[in-house]
């Protein structure tokens, strides 16, 4: 990347932060990316983000609320059209990599009674937990009530439904434990 690209995407970056930073229930560390098209909202029934030092969130991610909070740690990589929302609550710690394309969606719908409509029995928000040193790759879908273990790889297309054990590389639908990393 020449130096006049570096210099543009700086100052459009900084530019998007003072955007987000406006509202109070939204912090941005002032060394993180933001490429065009990203969608940081609290307006779906309230909520907090925070994002730390040195992120980067390219083209095309959303983080959204939904009246939960959405804690993004230092060092992490949110790559292009991954949706996060917060209804449960999602926490994501440091230098965790998350491939494009993916979801994380701690909340699930309560469909237990079939005389009633489902969007008429309520959610369920149990959150989700990112550790440390995580990769997500391209495509995963992360579903509520999980926790990510540190160290762990979660291949390309898999979905996670159960928790993980630290160091673990998981892959499928469901998710399954294939190795360790250690």
């Amino acid at each position: 990347m020449c130096k006049i690209s570096r210099l543009f995407l700086a100052v459009f970056s900084r530019m998007r932060r003072i955007v987000f930073n406006i509202n109070p229930a939204v912090r941005i560390d002032r060394n993180a990316v933001i490429e065009s098209d990203v969608k940081v909202a609290t307006y779906i029934g309230g909520g907090r983000i925070s994002i730390g030092r040195n992120c980067e969130l390219r083209k095309g991610c959303q983080l959204l609320t939904y009246g939960g909070n959405i804690k993004i740690g230092n060092y992490v990589s949110i790559n292009p059209y991954t949706m996060i929302y917060g209804q449960g609550n999602i926490t994501i710690g440091n230098y965790v990599r998350i491939a494009a394309h993916c979801v994380l969606i701690p909340s699930n719908h309560i469909f237990s009674d079939a005389t009633r409509p489902i969007f008429e029995q309520g959610l369920l928000n149990k959150g989700i937990v990112v550790e440390d040193d995580v990769w997500i790759g391209c495509g995963v879908r992360v579903l509520d009530g999980v926790t990510i273990a540190k160290g762990c790889v979660i291949g390309a297309g898999s979905v996670v439904t159960k928790s993980t054990e630290a160091y673990g590389v998981y892959v499928g639908v469901p998710a399954k434990m294939i190795k360790s990393r250690i």
